[in-house]
């Protein structure tokens, strides 16, 4: 019997034709993939435009995932409305608004912690960036390999690596929110032993626990290896699109490897089928 990792690009185009639901929507996984490659490039460009309320755009798009500490979509949704609706100029970046904004969105996670979390959000923008986000997302994307430890943000409470790369993931393909779907898929598929070249440095660890902080940065390092393994033409931002809508629709809890269109190329899939190579 022996065991293959499969090509990780092979496994990302085999995945692309697969429908997949979300926000009530059906698609194939590459128009889903397609549709956060033009967000990402039309939230790069309002960062480089001169626009003279962009700051307030662009925190209107960072905020909602900074303040998702549960990473829960629906709420993230109504907190986004809120923001739209009470903050339109650097006027409204004001507490009592904050205040606002957070009780009509129903913020579960306690207003007054929102508010604290929203006020240090604009107080490192404003007054350490002086609303230069060039200067920001320059840095991050510097900093691609250790996952910016040096963030500002990363000093505020409740805001850790999941939602902060979350929120970066809007105007960067090299950063997204490791997510258990997506964990699932690539140890199901074996692409965790792609990483152990990558060990040997003290701030990771090889594991599938992202709330663990060194298993974190193992798999944030991994995505940018399996981007690399498919000579670029995936983004670690497209990767996570892949497997993230593909884990919730066919590779679940129960994986459906007898309707999968690469459970032959898959040790899990292959396996249970049957099929080992």
């Amino acid at each position: 019997m022996k065991l293959e990792v499969p090509d990780v690009r092979e496994v990302a185009t085999g995945m692309l034709r697969v429908e997949a639901d979300f926000d009530r929507k059906t698609r194939e996984i590459s128009q889903w993939v397609e549709e956060h490659r033009t967000y990402i490039a039309q939230n790069k460009q309002l960062a480089t435009s001169d626009d003279t309320d962009r700051h307030v755009q662009i925190l209107r798009i960072l905020l909602p995932d900074l303040l998702v500490r549960g990473i829960s979509g629906e709420a993230g949704s109504r907190v986004h409305e809120e923001l739209k609706k009470h903050i339109k100029e650097e006027a409204d970046l004001r507490t009592d608004i904050y205040q606002q904004v957070l009780e009509k969105a129903r913020y579960r996670w306690g207003v007054p912690k929102g508010m604290q979390v929203i006020e240090d959000v604009v107080r490192i923008f404003r007054d350490q960036y002086g609303w230069h986000w060039e200067r920001y997302f320059e840095e991050a994307e510097a900093e691609k390999e250790t996952n910016f430890l040096s963030d500002e943000l990363l000093k505020v409470k409740h805001i850790g690596f999941k939602v902060r790369d979350l929120a970066l993931s809007s105007f960067n393909e090299n950063y997204i929110a490791n997510d258990r779907h997506v964990v699932r898929v690539i140890t199901r598929l074996g692409f965790l032993n792609y990483g152990f070249e990558l060990l040997g440095d003290d701030n990771l660890e090889m594991g599938t626990d992202p709330a663990n902080q060194k298993n974190y940065l193992f798999l944030h390092r991994l995505a940018l290896h399996l981007s690399a393994l498919t000579g670029g033409v995936y983004s670690p931002s497209d990767l996570d699109r892949v497997f993230w809508h593909f884990g919730r629709s066919r590779c679940r809890a129960k994986p459906q490897c007898g309707d999968c269109p690469v459970a032959e190329i898959c040790p899990t899939g292959a396996g249970r089928m049957g099929k080992f190579r």
